[in-house]
């Protein structure tokens, strides 16, 4: 009994020895996995060194897009409070211009009966103060729709991220002619009697070539200085026949030029107007070359290097240096047809300069007044040279609140800034024969003209313009060459014109301007009278 007491026990303890044992070698068996497990997602959780420049890559672009987009909604925030603060005006107007309606009204009433003034009398002056309120109101709510739609506008953005402006005009120009010359739409100079055979006359056309467009850009800083940029196209270029000329057209680059502005210094490059002859006439019916061309305006875009100064004189004064360098522009043909032999000219570069006094006035408007020169040197065949040069002066004056006197003047010799190169260069050159000939004489020839012009602003949407204009070279000068049927010894115009805003971006105008172009045979006149549509954008 006792053996079989002692047997059960050994054997339960040894089915417990047993047991331990098992439980402690699936134990040793299964560290080993675990521990390559642990190891393995150690490895996963560590990070890696060599992706650290990747990861702050991603975060420096994250900071960046977020900065930009902190930036931009900034930007928005200020228009979004710029806008409303153009509506709130706009309502404030309204809401004056009703309260002045009903004031008007409540006085006139309550004033009426006691007022010994004939009732007419009373009634005319209260309707010509209410109609002066009420114009200014209209003015004024006009001019804030007119802000808040163009903040409102899209902005045109560029690769550079620099600002991109867009501005042009869609210009249809309806016209009629007495006679004709070689540009209808446009006319300069009449054409002598031998020159209109089989040409039209008392011709009315339309076209469209005059409309333009531009951009203006505004780039970075460099130093001191703001880079900016701009160039004007038109459709005005390709060859154009006189079966096309007033309907078709390729694209023409007008100007277009690069500068540099400090505080008070501008350097500037590309192709530009003379800076001897800042001004122009204001007219819808000559875009494509400004008004009062080859009748005294010296407009010609050349390629020209400027750099200006203004020295401050005081406040509101400050006088204005400017100089550049004029590559010389040869003309075509050199001198007068049969006489030429197809040479052209050639010489140095120009040189110009101006010096100008300018004071701001009242109501945004400028007083100026300018004078300029320019000089060259024209070469021909077998070393003759003819010196080119120009002495002017320029204006603008205003006379009160609604007049401005603006105009130039000239005098100078060979002067070929004021038309087309190569068109009527008689007036510029006398010859005695053929410049392949070395006994041929060159000489230059003189002249003096300019333009002037009284604008009347009527209203803030209406203008009344009124402008002469002259071309006189030297007849004496001129004799001393060749004289042919087309040699030309004056032209001189005048026109006088309005330009009328239905909206602040549609605008129309009607112009009459008389040419009188004097030949060897006689004089020849034009009348032409434009009809104007333009739209502002």
């Amino acid at each position: 009994m006792i053996m079989m007491k002692l047997t059960i026990r050994h054997l339960s303890l040894l089915f417990c020895a047993g047991l331990i044992s098992l439980v402690a070698v699936a134990d040793l068996s299964a560290t080993p996995v675990t521990r390559k497990r642990k190891e393995r997602l150690t490895t996963k959780l560590k990070p890696d060194t060599t992706d650290k420049s990747e990861l702050e890559k991603v975060i420096e672009l994250a900071r960046r897009a977020q900065e930009a987009a902190e930036q931009a909604q900034a930007e928005a925030r200020r228009a979004r409070e710029h806008s409303e603060a153009l509506q709130q005006r706009l309502e404030k107007t309204e809401r004056e211009f009703d309260h002045f309606r009903q004031t008007v009204a409540a006085n006139f009433a309550a004033a009426q009966p006691a007022t010994s003034v004939s009732p007419v009398v009373a009634q005319q002056s209260t309707d010509q103060k209410f109609n002066d309120r009420l114009a200014n109101l209209e003015d004024q709510v006009e001019i804030n729709t007119a802000q808040i739609k163009e903040h409102a506008q899209t902005k045109i953005e560029t690769g550079s991220r620099y600002k991109l402006r867009l501005y042009g005009e869609i210009l249809v120009n309806t016209y009629f002619n007495s006679n004709d010359s070689a540009n209808n739409d446009v006319p300069t100079i009449v054409f002598p009697d031998v020159a209109t055979n089989g040409r039209k006359r008392n011709n009315l056309g339309t076209s469209l070539r005059q409309s333009k467009f531009g951009v203006e850009m505004t780039g970075p800083r460099l130093g001191n200085a703001k880079l900016s940029g701009h160039a004007e196209f038109d459709f005005w270029g390709g060859p154009i026949s006189r079966y096309d000329g007033d309907v078709l057209g390729s694209l023409r680059i007008r100007t277009a030029s690069a500068r540099l502005d400090w505080d008070r210094t501008t350097l500037e490059i590309g192709q530009l107007e003379p800076l001897i002859s800042p001004l122009t006439p204001t007219s819808l019916a000559a875009s494509w070359i400004p008004a009062m061309a080859a009748t005294g305006n010296l407009w010609q875009w050349r390629p020209q290097i400027t750099i200006e100064h203004r020295a401050r004189l005081n406040e509101s004064s400050a006088l204005v240096l400017k100089a550049g360098l004029m590559p010389n522009f040869s003309d075509t043909n050199g001198v007068p047809v049969g006489a030429a032999g197809g040479t052209t000219s050639e010489g140095d570069p120009g040189y110009e300069g101006r010096i100008a006094f300018r004071r701001a006035l009242e109501n945004d408007r400028t007083f100026e007044l300018g004078f300029g020169g320019y000089g060259e040197r024209k070469v021909f065949p077998f070393d003759r040279r003819v010196t080119s040069y120009a002495l002017t002066g320029d204006w603008q004056i205003p006379l009160g609140d609604r007049l401005t006197f603006t105009g130039e003047a000239y005098y100078g010799q060979s002067i070929n800034l004021g038309e087309r190169a190569g068109i009527s260069i008689d007036r510029l050159y006398a010859a005695t024969g053929n410049v392949l000939n070395p006994t041929t004489v060159i000489r230059g020839i003189h002249s003096a003209g300019g333009w002037a012009q009284l604008s009347f602003q009527a209203t803030k949407k209406l203008e009344f313009n009124f402008a002469v204009g002259k071309d006189d070279p030297n007849n004496n000068d001129i004799r001393r060459g060749n004289i042919g049927n087309f040699t030309r010894f004056k032209n001189q115009a005048a026109s006088a014109n309005f330009i009328y805003f239905l909206t602040p971006n549609f605008e129309m105008s009607l112009e009459y301007r008389r040419t009188l172009t004097d030949y060897a045979p006689g004089r020849r006149t034009n009348n032409h009278v434009n009809l104007a549509f333009g739209y502002l954008f």
